[in-house]
């Protein structure tokens, strides 16, 4: 699983800008999170839980994946998740 499907997730029944509002974020700042330009914070990441459901260590190791700098560890913190 990666960051980009968790946050397809979020945005299954509304939009980004409505996920955002529910998120306590601005709109930009979500858009950023879907572009790649930024990884939320551990608080954010809290509150896509519980809006989504998904599993807790899914979301946060898809989301960590992004901050490495080290491609195979990346991988295997996708992997993880999924």
């Amino acid at each position: 699983m990666t960051f980009q499907d968790v946050l397809k997730s979020v945005t299954a029944q509304r939009s980004g800008y409505a996920a955002a509002k529910l998120l306590g974020i601005y709109p930009q700042t979500f858009y950023k999170y879907a572009n790649g330009q930024k990884i939320p914070s551990d608080e954010i990441l809290d509150k896509i839980i519980e809006l989504t459901g998904l599993p807790t260590e899914s979301v946060y190791l898809a989301a960590y994946a992004e901050r490495l700098h080290n491609k195979v560890a990346a991988d295997a913190f996708r992997h993880l998740a999924a």
